[in-house]
This record gives structure tokens, C-alpha cells and sequence, in this order.
């Protein structure tokens, strides 16, 4: 009986993806800032200015996509971008990125 509730788990691993998410691209955060206004710009206008970036797509329509710039404090930020499935920005998120340090 284990087994019959085991081999529909292995079938749904094994199909599961494993492709990594490529690095994000290194744009000037005065270039993302100047670019990228939360409720009126574009996929297009996006892609156009600093170019298409790391992106993760959603069965909704949603789309984000990511963006590294060097930080003021010398380490790496992350620009962070939502669409709408009508292509306009929803949201915009920047910070540096933190790193567990092992």
C-alpha cells in the first residue's frame, strides 16, 4: 500500500525542472530609476532602455524581472520588477542583496 502512495510522488519528482535562473544583468540604478515608474511604464519601455533581464513568468500573467546594480556600500543591489498581465510595472523593489555568510 506504501508503495502505491510513493509512485505517483517519484513520477511528480521526477518531471519536476531543474534549470537554474540565469544571473541577472548588471544595469546603473540611475538607469532602472530614470526607466522604471510603478503604474505607467511598460514591458517595452523596459526592455528598451536597460534590456530584458533575468525573468520569471507566472501562470496569472505576472511577470518579474531582476536586475543587479554595484551599491553605494560596495556591495551588489537587486532591482527588482513586477508586470501586470497588461505589461504595466505593479510594483518596484531595490535593496542590496544579503548573503548568509557560512
Amino acid at each position: 500500500m506504501k508503495w502505491l502512495t510513493l509512485l505517483p510522488l517519484l513520477c511528480l519528482a521526477a518531471c519536476s525542472g531543474t534549470r537554474a535562473l540565469q544571473a541577472s544583468k548588471n544595469v546603473p540604478y540611475a538607469t532602472l530609476e530614470q526607466t522604471v515608474q510603478a503604474g505607467s511604464s511598460t514591458r517595452e519601455q523596459v526592455r528598451a532602455a536597460p534590456g530584458e533581464s533575468t525573468s520569471i513568468r507566472f501562470d496569472s500573467g505576472n511577470e518579474v524581472w531582476m536586475y543587479t546594480y554595484p551599491a553605494a556600500s560596495g556591495a551588489q543591489g537587486e532591482y527588482v520588477i513586477l508586470f501586470g498581465a497588461d505589461g504595466v510595472v505593479k510594483k518596484v523593489r531595490s535593496g542590496e542583496v544579503y548573503r548568509v555568510k557560512q
